[in-house]
């Protein structure tokens, strides 16, 4: 059945998600393609079939051993009757790696999945991915073509029970084009904007979003890749002239560097630049200038950038502590760290 499944031609994300609901589960899974949003559905669905509350452990490829995956693949989990392993960035997998992987997966069988993430397009004939499609479930997600951000976005909006009308479905796919995480966390935040209204129009969207524009977003992340904590925090005092503006900016800045990372991933597995305009919806001098400032982070990086924003969210929604102070702190903790391989890291 599993051969069966992955000989189709390209399926619509919607049937693919179908298809994890219904079908048996499988010892491998492996999700690859441009957009991470519907990689990190498909995620979630095998994770729901496993149960309630099941462990889930990640591993990046490249960063951590592949003998620490190994281990938590073949032991039970002390905390939870059922376990998910999920390894990231298998792209970057060496082939000594996938040859190991290869060998280990004969030995798994449903009851301890492995969901294997690709960036971009994995290429199934490498030892490893062709196990993945022979004894797995396969399923790749292109991102969707700019004229379609609208349609989801609407169709995100019915989804958390309200409605967006048209006009603000169109100004939101112009200022995010086609990053599906970064537009369905920015429905999250209407959503939030609006209660206890159910109706959102473009006049609503522009007062939310519109704090931070992307110029500012990109002028920020810049200076924290180059460590600047000076420019960082003068940015940032010009953005917070009006401490309410906080949460929005952070946001912004949040959505800026998911962007930045999917640009990181796809040209680290050397997609051609054509792909990299259809994941990100950028093209031109705008995707030139992403792609030239991703060089400046490393994964652990960003990782560690968007660890530190997701704490700092939670401090400006529970903390008494001034936004700018706490955004001055996430600044100096972005910008502060000691040197690596001769440049400092985050």
């Amino acid at each position: 059945m599993a051969t069966q499944q992955t000989r189709k031609t390209f399926r619509q994300p919607d049937e693919i998600f179908a298809l994890l609901t219904k079908e048996p589960l499988y010892p491998l899974y492996l999700f690859h393609g441009e957009e991470a949003y519907f990689i990190h559905r498909a995620i979630a669905l095998v994770r729901a079939r496993l149960g309630e509350n099941p462990a889930v452990h990640t591993f990046y490829a490249g960063e951590d051993p592949l003998e620490q995956l190994l281990e938590a693949w073949g032991s039970a989990s002390l905390f939870a009757e059922r376990q998910l392993i999920v390894l990231k960035g298998a792209g970057q997998l060496s082939a000594a790696d996938r040859e190991r992987l290869a060998t280990e997966a004969e030995l798994r069988d449903e009851g301890q999945p492995l969901v294997v993430c690709v960036q971009g397009r994995a290429n199934l004939s490498q030892k490893f991915f062709s196990v993945c499609a022979k004894r797995g479930f396969v399923g790749e997600f292109r991102s969707p073509f700019i004229n379609q951000i609208p349609g989801w976005a609407q169709r995100f909006a019915r989804e958390k029970g309200v409605r967006l009308n048209a006009e603000a479905a169109s100004y939101l796919a112009d200022h995010i084009g086609t990053d599906l995480l970064a537009l369905s966390t920015e429905i999250d935040k209407l959503v939030a904007f609006v209660f206890p209204t159910t109706e959102i129009d473009q006049a609503v969207v522009r007062q939310c979003t519109g704090d931070l524009h992307q110029h500012s977003a990109f002028d920020l992340a810049e200076a924290l890749g180059r460590r600047n904590s000076k420019r960082a925090v003068r940015l940032v005092q010009d953005v917070l002239s009006d401490e309410k503006r906080a949460l929005p900016a952070l946001h912004a800045l949040v959505s800026h560097f998911r962007r930045l990372w999917q640009v990181k991933d796809l040209s680290d597995a050397n997609v051609p630049s054509s792909q990299i305009e259809r994941a990100v919806g950028l093209r031109g001098q705008r995707l030139r200038a992403l792609v030239e400032q991703s060089r400046v982070f490393s994964g652990a990086d960003l990782r560690r950038i968007l660890r530190h924003a997701s704490q700092l969210d939670l401090a400006l929604k529970s903390s008494p502590t001034s936004p700018r102070l706490l955004f001055d702190a996430f600044i100096l903790d972005a910008c502060g760290s000691t040197a690596v391989e001769g440049r400092p890291k985050l």
